[in-house]
């Protein structure tokens, strides 16, 4: 196998005139060569997909409507059996299949003693090889009580990329995920985070016990971000839907607030509390301090792109919104939108600036909401009973 490689330093203009090959993609759109992570729940599955995959990879079949070049692959099936995986591959290769160029290992070194000399020995007897399957990263992980978890995940996990960027293969770890719920959904991952920070490629699967569908969200260096809606129908998991990062933030916003901003279009100027523009609105899903939450979180996504301006002011009586649409024709007065006081004795020429900007009071106002944030039992069988 022959990969491209360029000098250690190179200067700004070198680089520029220098052709880089493309992204090498292993499945396009979603697994591009690289270290990568795939994080599940246990038991959630995430065997069975992954020989799913390695077998429609080996055969130059598609995935989830991505046309594959068919190449080797390697799979480190670490936690079963050469029986085990024979009951799979009934489940999951027809009768006139022949899967010659899915090579199957059950035994491994660990990271530092052996593992990266057996990758490299294969690499060597199959020159055509484009993913290494590594089923589980615990099992080739070894005890080591120096330094910090940080450090020790940093470096096995660099070890492993240090070879799939040297040959130009992608190097897939099947992880766990922690019990532990998080805001941020990689934070789950098992381990420290310089699991992930060396990792190209993520993958977080979750799935519900005995459930029928799960998300698999993807994030990497190479690629922007995506929701994978999944189902699994006898042993085999296919696409429902397939969502980009915009596609996700739009659909956490609420749809209460597109009420409100229909409502805002068709009354031109509203002014009152958020009691009164939830009554006004016919909106009794939500709370009136979670819509106001809700509002400053989203209002630029909703609002802005519509021409509808908002301020929300805070008096000791009452919390008020104002809603204008932006082309009003009226002036804005800079005091009230700057919150400049105005000296009440000043020279005449002060005196009559400020007559004129009272005078001009007070058309529209504008958005003044946070910038968006990123979003985020039947009866078992045979794919439920050995998966992991």
């Amino acid at each position: 196998m022959t990969t491209t490689r360029l000098p250690k330093t190179i200067t700004a203009g070198a680089l520029l005139a220098t052709p880089i090959p493309p992204v090498k993609w292993i499945i396009p759109g979603l697994l591009p060569a690289g270290l990568a992570i795939f994080a599940g729940p246990s038991k959630a599955g995430k065997s069975w997909l992954t020989l799913w995959l390695c077998l429609q990879i080996s055969q130059g079949k598609s995935v989830w409507g991505r046309e594959i070049e068919p190449r080797t692959v390697l799979y480190f099936s670490l936690e079963d059996t050469l029986g085990r995986l024979q009951e799979r591959l009934y489940q999951l290769v027809d009768a006139e299949e022949d899967p010659e160029r899915l090579i199957l290992q059950t035994e491994s070194h660990g990271i530092g003693h052996g593992s990266e000399e057996q990758i490299v020995s294969f690499i060597h007897t199959y020159p055509d090889i484009s993913l290494i399957v590594i089923d589980t990263l615990q099992k080739v992980r070894k005890t080591d009580q120096n330094g910090s978890m940080y450090a020790n995940d940093y470096r096995d996990i660099g070890a492993l990329k240090e070879l799939a960027d040297k040959y130009g293969i992608c190097i897939l770890l099947v992880h766990h995920l922690r019990k532990q719920s998080s805001s941020d959904p990689y934070d789950q991952i098992s381990g420290s985070t310089g699991i992930m920070g060396v990792a190209d490629t993520t993958w977080l699967m979750h799935r519900q016990r005995m459930s029928k569908t799960a998300t698999i969200r993807i994030i990497g260096r190479d690629m922007d971000e995506r929701m994978l809606h999944l189902r699994e129908e006898n042993c085999v998991w296919t696409l429902d839907e397939e969502e980009t990062a915009e596609q996700q933030a739009a659909k956490a916003i609420p749809e209460y607030l597109w009420k409100v901003a229909d409502f805002i279009d068709s009354v031109g100027k509203w002014r009152g509390t958020a009691t009164e523009l939830l009554d006004a609105a016919s909106i009794n899903e939500v709370k009136p301090n979670q819509f106001t939450r809700k509002m400053a979180h989203y209002a630029r996504d909703v609002f802005s792109p519509r021409g509808i301006e908002y301020r929300y002011t805070r008096t000791e009586q009452k919390r008020l919104f104002e809603f204008f649409h932006d082309d009003d024709d009226d002036d804005i007065d800079i005091s009230e939108l700057f919150h400049w006081g105005i000296p009440e004795t000043s020279s005449s020429s002060s005196s009559s600036s400020a007559g004129a900007l009272e005078g001009s009071k007070h058309g529209r106002s504008v958005a003044t909401g946070n910038p968006p944030q990123n979003p985020t039992g039947p009866a078992p069988n045979p794919c439920e009973v050995t998966g992991a």
